[in-house]
């Protein structure tokens, strides 16, 4: 096995009759940070770490009938991962790919191939998977402070605010 998306696997197969061939090429993987970037005068700006962005990770598959893939079902599968934000681990060999939880955020599927009466031969897809990390709460008591009460003052009629009496 090459590695995984899901219960998606990632191989190369042939035991004497039958073979599977599902693969990916063009693998990316991007990451990035997020600094302020404080002026100074008469100097260089000076640089402050803030965050971290999330990893993304793009990649191209060819979905082929005659490699042992069903391309419609594979893309349904697809597509439906992303409809409902499934969290999906991504290896290669055994060894998760970033911090190897990802969503699906974008996919696009070329039909190059369609037989008479409609049936789907294949798919190229190019996919975009996007890290996922757990929302995180350091604190989660919520204090609720009640309203200070006003008073009312009664301001005698002669009394004039800011403006200036002629």
């Amino acid at each position: 096995m090459i590695g995984k998306l899901g219960d998606i696997p990632f191989e190369v197969s042939f035991d004497g009759k039958n073979k599977k061939i599902l693969n990916f090429t063009d693998l990316k993987l991007s990451g990035g940070a997020n600094y302020e970037k404080h002026t100074r005068k008469g100097q260089k700006p000076a640089l402050e770490f803030i965050d971290l962005n999330t990893d993304v990770v793009s990649f191209k598959m060819i979905l082929r009938s005659d490699f042992g893939v069903d391309p419609q079902e594979l893309l349904k599968k697809l597509n439906g991962y992303k409809n409902i934000g499934e969290t999906l681990d991504f290896t290669l060999g055994n060894k998760p790919v970033g911090s190897g939880q990802y969503v699906i955020t974008s996919y696009n599927a070329g039909y190059e191939y369609i037989t008479n009466g409609g049936k789907v031969r294949k798919i190229d897809v190019s996919l975009t998977l996007e890290e996922y990390v757990e929302m995180m709460y350091k604190n989660r008591d919520i204090i609720i402070k009640p309203k200070k009460e006003t008073k009312k003052k009664i301001v005698h009629k002669d009394f004039n605010q800011g403006a200036i009496s002629r």
